[in-house]
């Protein structure tokens, strides 16, 4: 045997190493060079997902040949000789760059999200299945019109050529390791079904918390949250209410011990912040106050930001007998503009927070619980078992019990079977009329044709070349008749219920002539009489659209420069209010910590969400913290309530903290000595949330207010992958209260401002392009001019791409 210490032993050791050393670095090359062919061949593939621009095309389903045009930000012009063409042009586009957002809201819609995505969108999966929309769509296919399955079939013709074009299947669907479906004409109606549950609370919590709490809470304290009309409210039509008086007695919030307050735990969701209302602005002009006699529209539809947008900006150029020229933005998935203008009217929408839910009260029969009672008789209760796909897992069995008017959710306090009713489950509730809207002429058209056309009910604001201007309601409403007040009752005898739909001569409007500037913020439009009509769905406090009010009354001459600017506005009144309490409380509350430093923190106050400003953040983050502390005070004295804070789900909240504020009452919320106590705790709260003193200073509303607009598959990437997908971070000024309403994922979805006929003056802004592709240069679109609150030409800009379609075949 030889000693290691043999030179010979040695020299062979370090050969041994030396050819250990060679063959790892050749595994590592070879490795690298393995991972760098697979990245290459990764981006090669996904290089291929983009669409081609140019050229000509023969494809089948076209009557005419059809051309696209897109300008350097890649906006489309789709150019064809009939309606069907038109929709033909405009699925192609929004199947070469949207396949993938349309996808995820037809599965939205249709209640087989999970199947693509995977665990995440099982809950998705189960609000879709309980409500059977799938049906609803199938349904309310089998009602079209025989010009509407022809537009249908046109689009979904073009979706799926627009998908064919591509070389590879869009890149999302290779990171997923999926295959796109073909489009069809029923999922059309699924993308509409998707946005009635973005737009509406399908699970009516509004509702149930306020059942729950009318039973909890005494009178006095109910009266508060449910005030109305109230103070913040600026309707076009009718007054607003006066400030409520806050009388709460030392015993504190809750009423006396009775029968009616045992109750079952309502599963709420969680706390939400002021933004989580969906909402919008749209207001106008008539003519006498513009230089050249056109009405004048602004709107800006507030929704959650995302890569891709929403919305698709697209201009539409017909030719022949009956000729159109309409530009604004589209929902891929839906071959209509959404809002827009075509040379005659102009029209924008607002979320109308009308009564579209209700829960109702099964009487079962108490020999059979399987029957409940009903005008028609006892009906027995039908059970369903589905069964939900989930991609790489096992599947998920959803077990759903159905009455006549909806399905069971839950039980009331007396343990009896709640069933909720929303229009999304009635087919007659969705249609394809919202094409229609782009040939209306006038304002009295569109308001006419707005209550038959099957959207989610929206406020419309019309405007036209003659100057005049009107509101109403889009979309089918129910006539509701017995259920005013937040209790559930039975709907066993007829008379209390949804009896159809309200006749479209009974939809509240403003008529051209009555108004000379109209404006709706998601609160209530119109007096309380027709508002009984519409209902409380949850509509908004008003801050909103009293500002807007005020600064379309400052002005007696508008164009579209000033309307642009109401829309980029972002004084607070309602944090004026706080701002001044916040101070009076630093100035006279002598266990304030860091006095001096606070009050030169507050010195920068102009009352605007400012990015530079630090007295804005701690105002807004001082109320929040005092909003949240009293609400949940008032939500522990609701036992029904699985979180004390589902109390902040409920929209006007803001009228009871602030009365409850000003009257101090003998009360106190536990564990606080006075309210001034309570004042200055949260405001040590909000403090110790910045850090250290010495870091105050640089707690500017930008850095909270910072945007974070990601597309839905970058979380699951490296995150210096996902930076390549979605937007950079921009701090933005606004806020919830403003008409520049915005948060980090929320906001204007849009920015439309534009005479009827002066389209080439007016301006169309969105938060990113028109395609999402990490490889193409019209991703940001406008961006960086959003973030900045820079105008942009509503018209598309000069062509660069065209894109040819012929028949391939004549029909």
């Amino acid at each position: 045997m030889r000693d290691s210490r043999d030179p010979e032993s040695a020299t062979a050791a370090a050969r041994t190493r030396r050819s250990w050393r060679r063959n790892a670095l050749r595994a590592l090359l070879g490795v690298a060079l393995l991972a760098s062919l697979t990245l290459a061949g990764l981006l090669l593939w996904i290089g291929a997902s983009l669409p081609p621009l140019d050229g000509e095309e023969a494809v089948e389903g076209l009557i005419a040949e059809t051309v696209l045009e897109r300008d350097a930000e890649g906006r489309v012009t789709v150019r064809g000789g009939s309606k069907t063409d038109i929709a033909y042009g405009i699925g192609y586009a929004h199947g070469q760059d949207r396949f993938f957002q349309m996808d995820l809201l037809r599965r939205v819609g249709m209640g087989n999200l999970a199947a693509l995505i995977g665990p995440s969108g099982v809950p998705v999966d189960e609000g879709a299945l309980r409500h059977q929309l799938a049906g609803t769509a199938r349904a309310a296919l089998e009602q079209t019109t025989a010009l509407e399955r022809r537009i249908l079939s046109a689009y979904s013709t073009g979706v799926n050529a627009g998908l064919a074009s591509l070389r590879a299947r869009p890149w999302e669907y290779i990171l997923l390791r999926q295959r796109p479906e073909p489009w069809r004409p029923v999922d059309t109606y699924a993308v509409g079904l998707a946005m009635f549950r973005d737009l509406q609370d399908e699970r009516n919590m509004r509702e149930r918390v306020l059942d729950t709490a009318s039973r909890s809470l005494t009178p006095e304290v109910f009266a508060l949250l449910t005030a109305s009309p109230g103070p913040w409210e600026a309707p076009v039509e009718g007054e607003a209410g006066d400030w409520p008086l806050a009388h709460i007695s030392a015993r504190g919030p809750v009423r006396q011990a009775s029968q009616d307050q045992t109750q079952a735990a309502i599963q709420s969701g969680p706390a939400q912040d002021d933004a989580a209302q969906v909402g919008s602005n749209a207001f106008a002009v008539a003519g006498g106050l513009t230089s050249d006699g056109r009405a004048i529209l602004a709107n800006d539809m507030h929704l959650g930001l995302r890569v891709p947008t929403t919305w698709y900006p697209i201009r539409m150029i017909r030719g022949g007998e009956r000729p159109l020229d309409a530009v604004g933005v589209s929902l891929p998935g839906a071959p209509a503009l959404v809002v827009g203008s075509n040379g005659h009217i102009a029209w924008g929408l607002t979320n109308s927070y009308g009564d579209w839910l209700d829960h109702l009260v099964l009487e079962l029969d108490p020999s059979d619980p399987e029957r409940y009672r009903t005008p028609n008789g006892w009906k027995r209760l039908i059970h369903r078992q589905a069964t939900i796909a989930v991609a790489g897992n096992p599947s998920v069995p959803f077990a759903i019990t159905e009455s006549i008017w909806g399905p069971v959710v839950g039980h009331d306090h007396r343990g009896r079977p709640i069933a909720l009713r929303w229009v999304a489950q009635d087919p007659e509730a969705l249609n394809l009329r919202l094409t229609d809207l782009a040939e209306a002429t006038d304002v009295g058209q569109a308001l006419d044709l707005a209550p038959q056309i099957g959207v989610p009910a929206q406020n419309l604001i019309v405007a036209d070349t003659d100057g005049a201007i009107g509101w109403t309601l889009m979309g089918r409403i129910p006539r509701r008749i017995g259920l005013n007040g937040p209790r559930h009752r039975s709907w066993a005898n007829g008379e209390a219920g949804w009896h159809g739909w309200l006749d479209a001569d009974a939809v509240p409007r403003i008529a051209p002539g009555r108004e000379t500037r109209l404006w709706t913020a998601n609160a209530r439009v119109v007096d309380l009489a027709e508002q009984g009509l519409i209902g409380d769905g949850g509509y908004a406090l008003g801050v909103r659209a009293r500002r807007i009010r005020d600064l379309l009354n400052a002005q007696d001459r508008h164009d579209e420069q000033t309307l642009f600017a109401i829309q980029l506005d972002t004084s607070s009144q309602l944090m004026a209010l706080w701002y001044a309490r916040l101070r009076a409380l630093i100035e006279t509350e002598p266990r304030i910590p860091e006095r001096d430093r606070l009050q030169g923190l507050l010195a920068d106050w102009t009352g605007e969400a400012a990015t530079h400003s630090v007295a804005y953040r701690l105002v807004h983050d001082w109320r929040a913290e005092v909003r949240l502390t009293l609400l949940s005070a008032l939500g522990a004295a609701v036992p029904g309530l699985s979180d004390p804070l589902a109390i902040t789900q409920l929209p006007r909240t803001e009228v009871a903290v602030w009365a409850i504020l000003e009257a101090r009452p003998p009360w106190v919320p536990p564990g606080y000595e006075s309210w001034a106590g309570l004042e200055r705790a949260c405001l040590q709260r909000t403090l110790a949330a910045w850090g250290e003193p010495g870091q105050w200073a640089a707690r500017t509303w930008g850095e909270r207010n910072t945007t974070a607009i990601g597309h839905p598959l970058s979380q699951a990437l490296p995150r210096w992958l996902g930076r390549y997908i979605d937007l950079p971070p921009r701090e933005v000024p606004g806020d919830a209260y403003v008409p520049r309403v915005a948060t980090p994922t929320f906001g204007a979805s849009q920015r439309l401002v534009v005479a009827p006929g002066a389209e080439s003056e007016g301006i169309l802004q969105l938060p990113g392009g028109p395609s999402p592709h990490p490889f193409t240069s019209m991703r940001r679109g406008d961006y960086e001019a959003w973030v900045a609150g820079d105008p942009v030409p509503l018209l598309p800009g000069p062509t660069l791409h065209r894109r040819r379609l012929t028949p391939a075949s004549r029909h």
